[in-house]
C-alpha cells in the first residue's frame, strides 16, 4: 500500500515540476488554439483521410474530423507542410478547397520513412505512392495511427 502511494506521490511530483518548464502540449496538439476556423472545406476531410489512413478505421465523422482540422494546433499535427504558417493564416487555410491553398513548405518531409503524395494524390485517396522524395506539391507522407492530438 504504501509502495502504491509513494508511486503516485512521485507521478505528482512529476507532473508538477514539468508544469513551469512549459510543457509543449500546445505544439503536441493537446490542447486547442484560442480561436478556430468558422469553416472547413471538405477536401481537407478527404486529404486528412488519405494522409493519416487510421482516421477511417477510428470511425470519425466527417464533423469530428472538421472539428479538429478548424483548429490550427490540430491543422498543424495532420499537415506538417503548414506547420510554420500563423494561426490566422490556417484558419484561412483550412476554410479553402486543398488546391487553393499555398504552395506547401515540402522541406519537412526531406527525410520522410514514407511515402510522400501531392495534394491531388491526397484528394484521390491514393495511398500505394512509393515516392519518398517530396516534389513542388507535397502535401503529406503517409502516416501510422492518429495526428498528434486527434482522439
Amino acid at each position: 500500500m504504501s509502495t502504491h502511494f509513494s508511486n503516485s506521490a512521485r507521478f505528482a511530483a512529476t507532473l508538477l515540476l514539468l508544469t513551469p518548464l512549459g510543457c509543449k502540449a500546445r505544439e503536441l496538439g493537446s490542447s486547442f488554439a484560442d480561436t478556430q476556423s468558422a469553416t472547413v472545406d471538405n477536401s481537407w476531410v478527404t486529404a486528412v483521410d488519405t494522409c493519416w489512413p487510421a482516421m477511417a478505421h477510428q470511425n470519425y465523422s466527417i464533423e469530428a474530423v472538421k472539428y479538429y482540422l478548424a483548429d490550427p494546433v490540430h491543422f498543424r499535427a495532420a499537415f506538417a507542410v503548414y506547420s510554420q504558417l500563423s494561426d490566422g493564416m490556417l484558419r484561412s487555410i483550412v476554410a479553402m478547397p486543398v488546391g487553393n491553398a499555398p504552395p506547401p513548405d515540402i522541406s519537412v518531409l526531406a527525410n520522410s520513412q514514407s511515402a510522400v503524395i501531392t495534394r491531388s494524390q491526397a484528394l484521390m485517396g491514393v495511398t500505394s505512392a512509393t515516392n519518398h522524395i517530396p516534389g513542388a506539391d507535397s502535401l503529406c507522407s503517409i502516416q501510422p495511427g492518429l495526428p498528434v492530438g486527434f482522439r
